[in-house]
């Protein structure tokens, strides 16, 4: 209850310049916008309609032929020529076209998953971004709060060398001190702009309309090892490609098969006399050609079945050493925030109340601040880091799958 407690009063001490900006954007919201303001959106969809023009190709049926030849032309001896015309069509046998149409489906399945992994890789990027200017943002309240403590104690050394109770130099000293913090607070605020300005490139809006969501950076939670499943989404794809194997699977089975060719008409001869003509062809299985397919297409989908099992080991693997990571930071973020801040702003206040009392130097304020600053920036930064430890995990894990889904 204690480290809530201080962490609440921590949040407001951080936060409170912040909330005075019209429209801010969280993260879901900066998801969604980038995934509307790319691309990739338009891409996938021309890539579908290829395939599915493609599909449509495979539902069509091999096309008939005409067939004309003319015979015993020729000078004396050869005047009884005749000329044949033959209407041909070759019958599809073994499901040729119904595997066609499913290896065509199987295409689309895959273009569709690898479309879905762009987009969580797209939110991978923007919630990258966000996190820096979350950082930046907090990095700036530190900065700002740097200010004002070097600016409360400026006036308290200058009060004390005025009356003629510190030297010249420990008021110079001051002032200098204050300038530093002035200019680290105008460069946290550029290191802010840009922050903001590379968010936005995704998410396509002006750099000036935009206001982070900071509330629950400070809030860090633990994970548990075993509890997380990678996505769904990855996964998903592998699945369309075992789906794509199976249906070339069965296309080469299909192929297995001769096709008959069935073919018929008129024959008119010299004489004037008419007759119909008619017959089929067959052609020879080459069965080692066919067998050869066969065995290709089954070896592909052992391999996506030994490329499936390698993912799930190195993603699993890859979640854990995210778990280490979140996990790492977040106790060192915990203890700086309960441990270390507290007794170096409790050490402040005494040096400060020492010092108006004449009892400690202003070197001896300016640690205490410079150490209380030091361990906010360590603070800051430990939950940086937690927060780019959980990016890489909620994309192992697919935490944004629903959201890029339904876009």
């Amino acid at each position: 209850m204690k480290a809530m407690t201080r962490a609440a009063l921590l949040a407001a001490t951080l936060l409170s310049a912040g909330s005075a900006q019209a429209e801010p954007l969280s993260l879901e919201e900066a998801i969604s916008r980038s995934l509307a303001h790319s691309p990739l959106g338009a891409a996938s969809t021309a890539r579908v309609q290829v395939l599915e023009a493609a599909r449509a190709v495979a539902d069509t049926g091999p096309s008939a032929t005409i067939e004309g030849s003319a015979e015993n032309f020729g000078t004396a001896g050869f005047g009884q020529f005749q000329i044949d015309a033959t209407y041909n069509q070759r019958i599809e046998r073994g499901g040729k076209r119904a595997a066609r149409i499913e290896l065509a489906q199987g295409d689309i399945g895959v273009a569709q998953a690898e479309a879905l992994i762009r987009r969580l890789d797209l939110a991978q990027d923007v919630q990258e971004l966000y996190v820096e200017a979350q950082s930046a943002a907090l990095a700036l309240e530190l900065a700002k709060s740097r200010v004002e403590i070097a600016e409360t104690l400026q006036r308290e050394v200058q009060r004390r060398v005025d009356d003629a109770r510190d030297p010249l130099f420990a008021g110079t000293r001051a002032r200098t001190q204050l300038a530093e913090a002035r200019v680290d607070q105008g460069l946290a605020e550029h290191a802010l702009e840009a922050a903001i300005a590379r968010l936005t490139l995704l998410t396509g809006e002006s750099a000036e309309d935009v206001t982070i969501v900071t509330a629950g950076f400070l809030d860090a939670q633990p994970v548990l090892a075993g509890g997380y499943e990678f996505a769904s989404i990855d996964l998903a794809l592998y699945e369309a490609r075992r789906v794509r194997a199976d249906a070339n699977i069965r296309l080469q089975e299909a192929n297995g098969r001769t096709d008959p060719t069935v073919f018929g008409g008129p024959r008119l001869f010299g004489n004037g006399d008419v007759a119909l003509v008619g017959g089929i062809s067959m052609p020879l299985p080459n069965r080692a050609l066919n067998q050869a397919n066969r065995d290709r297409a089954e070896a592909e989908r052992r391999q996506i079945e030994a490329d499936l099992a390698v993912e799930r080991f190195q993603r699993r693997r890859d979640i854990d050493f995210a778990i280490e990571r979140v996990e790492e930071a977040r106790h060192e973020a915990e203890a700086i925030r309960d441990e270390v801040v507290p007794g170096a702003e409790q050490v402040l206040r005494e040096v400060r109340a020492g010092f108006n009392r004449g009892g400690f130097t202003f070197l001896d304020v300016s640690t205490a601040q410079s150490e209380l600053h030091a361990a906010r920036v360590r603070m800051v930064e430990a939950l940086a880091e937690y927060h780019r430890a959980r990016v890489e995990l909620d994309r192992l894990t697919g935490r944004f799958a629903d959201l890029v889904g339904g876009n």
